[in-house]
């Protein structure tokens, strides 16, 4: 727990740090980033050379492309950490887009103690609609959703925020805001003060970077980091690449099978409850897809 210091009101520098390929997707962040109530000192976009055409015409008096030799978003990420030259440093991915005070809210809490990061809360583009991995819904697959949970994790079942005993990432609830001492947060808006940040490639796997929010949590609280999601600052994400048809969605959540094996096995968990997580949760998606479909 922590208590939250009073902040003075002062004008920190931060930088954003974004590991890209390059897309349509990523002016658009930038705008929205430049026009907030905060404008970051420097946004440092972390790109492989041969996607640097992906790039060519975006420009920003506070954007430095950075061209890297590899390609993997952590690897890619870290060495726009080098470069950050601000004493605080937001990473975000390239689908992101800040609500208009995001960063302040943001900074209020990571300048408040030394070992602090923090996460906003994140809404769907589209739909509007608040978004966190595995919430339990209200009145819906009430049953199912206790087996779930209780294969995932035994009996504590559901644990807001906490990775369960199967590895798999519980998610927090909209409401109460603010939540402290979170086991993981997403990798997709994260503010961290300069001197916390993980200066190498922890993820041990080349390609997509599948379930690397889950490793670099891991890490980070290793390291005494406090990880906070906060409850004032928001952002609204592009989930289109995760959704599609029934097979697309199964398939999807099947590819972190690896990944994830490695990362039951970092953290002495069960991987038969990995295993039997991940069948129950293709089961879970055929079940909402045909309560959805009732709902109509």
């Amino acid at each position: 727990m922590y208590t939250m210091a009073k902040v003075k009101n002062t004008v920190s520098s931060v930088s954003v740090v974004i590991a890209t390929l390059g897309g349509e997707s990523l002016r658009a962040a930038i705008e929205c980033l430049n026009a907030g109530s905060h404008v970051p000192d420097e946004i440092l976009v972390c790109i492989p050379k041969e996607y640097a055409g992906n790039v060519e015409g975006i420009e920003f008096d506070n954007l430095k492309v950075i061209l890297t030799d590899c390609r993997g978003q952590v690897a890619q990420r870290v060495i726009g950490f080098q470069n950050a030259k601000s004493p605080f440093v937001l990473q975000m991915d390239d689908d992101i887009y800040l609500e208009h005070s995001c960063i302040d809210e943001l900074l209020k809490i990571v300048s408040s103690a030394p070992n602090i990061a923090a996460g906003p809360k994140m809404y769907d583009l589209y739909s509007g609609k608040y978004h966190s991995f595995l919430v339990p819904r209200d009145n819906t697959l009430i049953l199912f959703n206790k087996l779930f949970y209780a294969v995932a994790n035994g009996k504590k079942g559901y644990q807001p925020s906490k990775i369960s005993k199967s590895g798999i990432n519980f998610g927090i609830p909209e409401e109460p805001d603010t939540w402290n001492n979170v086991d993981w947060l997403s990798g997709g808006c994260l503010m961290h003060r300069k001197e916390n940040l993980l200066l190498y490639n922890y993820y041990p796997f080349t390609g997509k970077a599948y379930a690397e929010d889950l490793f670099h949590s891991n890490l980070l609280r290793k390291n005494k980091i406090i990880l906070v999601r906060s409850g004032k600052a928001s952002c609204k994400v592009d989930f289109r690449s995760s959704k599609g048809n029934l097979f697309e969605m199964i398939w999807n959540y099947s590819k972190p099978i690896i990944p994830m094996k490695y990362f039951v096995k970092s953290i002495n968990g069960s991987l038969p409850r990995l295993y039997a997580t991940i069948f129950l949760t293709a089961i879970r998606l055929i079940l909402s897809k045909i309560h959805n479909m009732r709902a109509i």
